[in-house]
């Protein structure tokens, strides 16, 4: 266990046990999830990253919210992502701000849902278009 303890000139210390990195590292192996043969014929990327998705179908006002959803992975052709409500609409822009480049949307046509035992849901789709390098005066827009 890592323990923090003040040293011989008064500032602290941190001491953390010589197997914590081989530890992590087992863990993270573990975590990987085992797949006997992958049906997709791309690969995916992790996206740990905020979106914001909004809908792009016409609908009534209470069902036209937007959310906020975690990335989970990305290839060429699709999203995952995790989200704490169900979403009341198939057609959807998630939407991110990157530092040097302005937001980035990405139009998703959302096609599988399903709740995890965490109390989340997770969802995926086709990506349909990206358009990037909009300045946020030009969001609303």
């Amino acid at each position: 266990m890592a323990w923090i303890g003040n040293t011989p000139t008064g500032g602290l210390t941190c001491q953390v046990p010589r197997m914590l990195g081989s530890q992590v590292a087992e863990l993270l192996k573990r975590l990987q999830p085992k797949v006997g043969r992958e049906r997709r014929s791309t690969t995916r990327h992790a996206i740990p990253y905020i979106f914001e998705l909004s809908p792009r179908d016409e609908l009534p006002p209470e069902l036209a919210q937007s959310f906020t959803v975690v990335g989970k992975d990305v290839c060429d052709r699709g999203i995952g992502f995790f989200h704490q409500k169900p979403i009341p609409y198939r057609h959807g822009m998630l939407e991110i701000e990157l530092p040097d480049e302005g937001i980035v949307q990405l139009e998703v046509d959302l096609l599988w849902c399903r709740f995890t035992s965490f109390g989340w849901y997770e969802s995926g789709g086709r990506l349909l278009g990206v358009t990037s390098g909009l300045s946020p005066a030009c969001k609303a827009g």
